[in-house]
C-alpha cells in the first residue's frame, strides 16, 4: 500500500484507521475484524479491490470474507457501486454493549439536567483503544431550536461540513452520533480519562496505539504536570483544541474502587456560553459526575494514582 499516493481508498479513511492497515492481518478472523473496522472508518465504504489492496491480501480471499460478512448482516453491499458499508448487525451488537455497560440508563437523568441547566450539549464517554468512545449524548435546547429552524428550511437539510455547520449553528450528525470516536489527547473527556490512568496503563496505551502525538509538542514531564493539574482541580477543559470554535469541560465518573471508568462533559460553540467565566459550568459538570457515580453505586472520590 502506498499511502503517499493518496489513493481513493486511503484518502477517505479516518486517521485513526491507518494503524489497522499498516500491518497485514495473518488469519481469517483477524482479516474479518480488520475489514469491519476499516470499512467502518471509510465514509463512502470500500470495494473488494480497495479492501484487498489495503489489507495486502488476495482479492479472492477478501471477496470470500466480505460475502460472508454480508450474509450475516455485518456488511451491506451497494448493488450499483459494489461498495461495502457497515450493516445493521453491528448496530445491534453495539446497542447490546452499551446496554450492558449501564452508563446510559444510569447517566441519563444527570445528562438531561446538565443540558437543561447549562444550555449546552451533555455527553458521556469512555476510553477505548486509545480513543474516547461517545456512549451517550443529550442535545442542548439551543440545538433543538436550531434543528427545528432547519426543518422549516428544507433546502438546508442534509447539508454537512464545517461551513454548513457554522452557518446553521448545528453540528453535523456524524459529529454528534453515539459511538463516535474522539481523539483522547485533544478532547476534554479524553484528557480526564488519560489523566487518571495509572502510569503503567498510560505507558502501555501510548505504545499499543501509537499516541506519539501526545508528546509531539510537549515533553512527557509537561504532560504529567498537566495531568496532575487536572487531577487536582477535578476537571479538564478545551477551547477549540479538538475542533475550531468548540469548547468543552469534562469531569471523571468513578467506580466502586475509586478508579475513573468514564467521563461526563458539556460542549458547544464559543458563542453558546460564557466560557471565560466558566466557574459555574465547571461546578455543574462536577456535580453531574458525582450524581452519575452515586447512581451507579460508585465511590464519591477518585483514588489517586
Amino acid at each position: 500500500m502506498d499511502l503517499e499516493r493518496g489513493s481513493s481508498a486511503t484518502s477517505s479513511l479516518h486517521p485513526a484507521c491507518f494503524w489497522l492497515v499498516m500491518v497485514a492481518p495473518t488469519n481469517s478472523l483477524e482479516r474479518a475484524l480488520v475489514l469491519l473496522e476499516t470499512i467502518e472508518q471509510s465514509p463512502t465504504g470500500l470495494t473488494t479491490a480497495e479492501s484487498s489492496r489495503l489489507l495486502h491480501i488476495p482479492k479472492s480471499t477478501c471477496s470470500y470474507i466480505l460475502i460472508r460478512l454480508e450474509r450475516k448482516g455485518y456488511l451491506v453491499r451497494d448493488g450499483d457501486t459494489g461498495r461495502y458499508r457497515i450493516g445493521l448487525t453491528t448496530v445491534a451488537l453495539a446497542h447490546g454493549a452499551l446496554r450492558d455497560m449501564g452508563l446510559r440508563s444510569l447517566g441519563e437523568p444527570a445528562l438531561y439536567k446538565l443540558a437543561s441547566d447549562t444550555g449546552l450539549s451533555a455527553n458521556i464517554g469512555v476510553l477505548e483503544r486509545g480513543r474516547v468512545l461517545l456512549v451517550d449524548r443529550v442535545e442542548s435546547s439551543g440545538f433543538v431550536k436550531g434543528i427545528m429552524d432547519v426543518a422549516d428550511r428544507p433546502s438546508t437539510i442534509g447539508r454537512c461540513g464545517r461551513n454548513a455547520s457554522k452557518a446553521s449553528g448545528i453540528r453535523c450528525r456524524e459529529e454528534r452520533d453515539i459511538g463516535r470516536e474522539l481523539r483522547a489527547d485533544a478532547s476534554a473527556m479524553g484528557k480526564v480519562l488519560l489523566a487518571y490512568l495509572p502510569n503503567p496503563e498510560f505507558q502501555s496505551l501510548i505504545e499499543s496505539y501509537d499516541l506519539s502525538r501526545l508528546t509531539a509538542h510537549v515533553s512527557m514531564d509537561d504532560l504529567m504536570r498537566e495531568f496532575a493539574t487536572i487531577r487536582k482541580q477535578g476537571y479538564a477543559s478545551t477551547y477549540g483544541e479538538y475542533e475550531q470554535g468548540i469548547c468543552a469541560i469534562a469531569a471523571p465518573i468513578v467506580d466502586t474502587s475509586g478508579a475513573v471508568r468514564a467521563a461526563v462533559s458539556i460542549n458547544g460553540y464559543l458563542t453558546e456560553a460564557d466560557w471565560k467565566e466558566s466557574s459555574e459550568l465547571i461546578e455543574m459538570v462536577k456535580a453531574a459526575s458525582r450524581d452519575i457515580s452515586r447512581r451507579a453505586g460508585f465511590a464519591h472520590d477518585v483514588t489517586p494514582n
